[in-house]
């Protein structure tokens, strides 16, 4: 997967849930072998905004999106790993 950029309205993820009056920016690509989650999408935090206009200007190749988290796939460890 080639990486690329998206501003989602508000921050979500597994743990956390900001507020929707902020535009975060994300980098979304794939994890690298070396990783136990090789192979699945990686996204990672990269800024936060007032306005969409702001993260627009800021990363103007970023794709404005819906919240793209997605809970990471454990099941190839095995039941000892977690």
């Amino acid at each position: 997967m080639k990486s690329y950029q998206t501003i989602e309205q508000g921050s979500r993820g597994a743990t956390y849930q900001n507020s929707e009056d902020t535009y975060t920016v994300y980098e979304i690509s794939t994890y690298p072998k070396s990783s136990v989650l090789s192979g699945q999408m990686r996204r990672r935090w990269m800024d936060e905004f007032e306005s969409l206009d702001e993260a627009k200007k800021a990363y103007p190749t970023a794709e404005v999106s819906d919240c793209t988290y997605r809970p990471p796939c454990l099941s190839h460890l095995g039941d000892d790993a977690y």
